[in-house]
């Protein structure tokens, strides 16, 4: 029987195409986890709001395996002027607008401002390599990812051409367990970035074994375990007492299961690709598209917390919920066509 009629197996390309799914997905669960932040009525989620962590390692592992399946299929050629050129046209312009918004809503709402320094290091995406504050509207400040990602970026050039993978990801994967042990350091961040470089690791496999397909099943008895034990690393911590020093194996163990579990998140995302494409084409299109918006999405939706803060404050959280998501796809929804067409002129 063909692969591609065993809902089970995912071929190198399935996996391929489920990316945007993926992404989509990640962002989505970023969302949902900053909405305890709105209001008093929705704090009782942070009982459940543990996917923040792993959904931005899926996103820096999604990014890592495209950008270095990219270079794989060029035959490992990169002109550096016209890739960084795709970068800067793929995160600023969106960046640099709901930077705008957002720093228009922690004036208006919070009498918040921000010195020259802050907002020039802000501007240049890279607040935390400064220890600047990052730009918030009042709730969170989501604009730390940008830091990361622009790190990831600059060391991919020097990385991409590294044959042997493993030792990257390793190298990777050491280096935020050391700075985790020494401190200092944003603990989301740290533990997000070997995911980067996973992904790139299995770009390099799936272009060493071609066709070979995955099975789910596999991959989500993996992944289940995985889950499981992440959320006893990184949420465990507010049920039991650990001391200080089983805390730092924990977060390192954690880390280490971050750098993993992406991987077997991306098949599992993928079959739900190929089965809803079979069974609801039309879920898998709406789905698509919102997740074709997810860098959007994920700029501009901190400041319009203050849509669900101010009706949750009225005493109608559930509509204001309503028209939270709603301000949140319309905002990205124009920021997306301002984007495509930004990079449609300069394509």
């Amino acid at each position: 029987m063909d692969d591609r009629s065993r809902p089970a197996c995912i071929s190198s390309g399935e996996l391929l195409a489920s990316n945007t799914l993926a992404r989509g997905l990640a962002i989505l669960a970023v969302v949902a986890c900053h909405i305890p932040y709105a209001h008093e009525f929705w704090k009782p989620l942070w009982l459940f709001a543990s996917a923040g962590k792993l959904a931005v390692s899926v996103f820096l592992f999604s990014s890592g395996l495209l950008l270095q399946a990219g270079v794989n299929r060029a035959g490992g050629r990169v002109d550096p002027v016209a890739w960084l050129k795709r970068r800067f046209w793929r995160i600023y312009p969106v960046y640099w607008i709901s930077l705008a918004v957002t720093l228009l809503f922690a004036w208006l709402l919070r009498g918040r401002l921000y010195d020259p320094g802050a907002l020039l290091a802000n501007a240049a995406g890279i607040p935390m390599w400064l220890r600047q504050p990052v730009v918030s509207g009042g709730y969170t400040a989501p604009f730390w990812f940008i830091s990361l990602l622009l790190l990831c970026y600059a060391l991919f050039l020097a990385a991409c051409r590294i044959r042997r993978k493993e030792f990257l990801a390793a190298g990777a994967l050491a280096l935020s367990c050391w700075v985790l042990r020494a401190g200092g350091f944003m603990e989301a961040a740290v533990v997000a970035f070997p995911s980067f470089f996973a992904g790139m690791l299995l770009a390099d496999r799936l272009a060493a074994r071609g066709e070979a397909s995955s099975d789910a099943r596999l991959h989500l008895a993996l992944f289940l375990p995985l889950l499981a034990f992440l959320g006893l690393v990184f949420k465990g911590r507010q049920f039991f007492q650990w001391g200080e020093g089983m805390s730092g194996w924990l977060d390192m163990a954690g880390c280490a299961g971050l750098t993993i579990i992406p991987w077997p998140a991306l098949v599992l995302v993928a079959w739900l690709q190929k089965t809803l494409k079979r069974a609801a084409p039309a879920v898998l299109r709406v789905l698509l598209r919102v997740s074709g918006m997810a860098f959007a999405l994920y700029c501009i939706h901190e400041p319009l917390l203050a849509v669900l803060e101010k009706a949750s404050a009225a005493g109608h959280p559930w509509a204001g919920l309503l028209a939270y998501a709603a301000a949140v796809l319309l905002a990205a929804g124009a920021l997306d066509a301002v984007d495509r067409k930004l990079r449609g002129g300069a394509a």
